[in-house]
């Protein structure tokens, strides 16, 4: 296990400031936040390019802190690759062996095979400046891996790549995580791509974790910050009751979710939230709206309206929802061949289900 406890860094007049992250034995981290929000200090500091003001590196439990970055037999992709330009595709592979005497046969052999499996064997003699971005990353990839260390640290490796090319990489890493068993920290700030690789994700916003959990734990944000972040606009003041929350801006009662922590609630004020994709919209003179409806959606606590507007971007849409009586309006998210369907020609008389399981509370910053 690879554990960050209490890590503080300062470069220059930013710092990051008490990150406390471990990751699993072969298993994926990835470390999500916009830019500027320290993740590439971060990287640099586990690889040991950077020293802590403060806190500790352990790897299986020994202090790791103070050691070069030799010594951590971590393998480290930098966003720029930082590949030889003066040496061929094969040279650079076998770089990290030459440089630590470590070019047996048997490693060289490994070698071979991690680049045969990212298919750039048959480019051993080409010129870096030849190869195109996908080339140069897979390159990139296979001199990390070849020297057979089992920690990968990549710091935003696929963010040059156009979205198809990206996607065929999420795979391609899955499966040589996989086959090779490594412990991989990846730094990202795209979410879809944190949420695919991502074993545990961690929220680094302004040099702080704001949240660090399991992919199905950080599919729910903590905090404002986080749900800014996650692009989420569904968010509504409310007040506890007893048994529900009042969101009054809706006109509307929730129950409470069960997430939520069993403290004082009556009267108490906070924040609720709800994805765009997690909410069902119908039209109420169609009960079949994009969907059968179940009577455990029609029993959901429901908005009614019309649609203000809706906008179509590739696969999906994005209704915006004007409720009755109500100045606010909230996001919908429906696949594309449902846009006709509920779109077409009428935008009144329009119900939105909430369902109580979706709804999440974020905590006071």
């Amino acid at each position: 296990m690879l554990e960050l406890r209490n890590l503080s860094v300062h470069a220059g007049d930013f710092k990051i400031t008490d990150i406390s992250l471990s990751t699993n034995n072969s298993s994926i981290h990835a470390v999500l936040g916009p830019s500027g929000s320290g993740k590439t200090v971060l990287v640099e500091t586990i690889a040991g390019f950077r020293k802590p003001s403060g806190g500790q590196i352990l790897l299986e439990g020994t202090d790791i802190t103070a050691h070069a970055p030799e010594l951590r037999y971590m393998a480290y992709v930098p966003q720029d690759l930082a590949l030889f330009p003066h040496l061929t595709v094969k040279e650079n592979i076998y770089f990290g062996l030459t440089a630590m005497g470590r070019c047996s046969e048997g490693l060289k052999g490994n070698a071979d095979a991690i680049a045969e499996a990212l298919y750039i064997k048959g480019y051993f003699d080409r010129n870096i400046a030849t190869l195109s971005g996908g080339e140069k990353q897979r390159v990139a990839l296979a001199r990390a891996l070849a020297t057979g260390n089992k920690i990968l640290l990549l710091d935003e490796p696929f963010s040059g790549l156009h979205p198809g090319l990206r996607k065929e990489f999420w795979f391609l890493l899955k499966e040589l995580q996989t086959r090779h068993h490594l412990t991989v920290i990846i730094i990202t700030h795209d979410l879809e791509e944190a949420f695919f690789l991502g074993d545990h994700i961690s929220i680094l916003i302004g040099g702080k974790v704001h949240q660090s959990a399991t992919k199905e734990k950080s599919r729910v944000p903590r905090d404002k910050t986080v749900a800014s972040f996650y692009g989420i606009r569904n968010i509504f003041p409310c007040i506890f009751s007893e048994q529900n929350l009042l969101v009054p801006i809706l006109n509307l009662t929730l129950p409470i979710p069960d997430s939520c922590e069993p403290r004082e609630r009556n009267g108490r004020k906070a924040d609720v939230g709800v994805r765009a994709e997690d909410l069902i919209i119908y039209d109420t003179e169609r009960m079949d709206g994009i969907l059968n409806l179940s009577p455990e959606v029609i029993s959901m606590p429901t908005l009614h309206g019309k649609i203000a507007a809706f906008f179509e971007k590739g696969q999906s849409a994005t209704v915006i929802f004007s409720p009755l009586n109500s100045d606010i309006l909230l996001e919908v998210e429906i696949p594309y061949h449902k846009v006709q369907k509920l779109c077409g020609k009428k935008t009144t008389d329009i119900a939105v289900a909430i369902p109580p399981d979706r709804v999440f509370i974020l905590e006071s910053q």
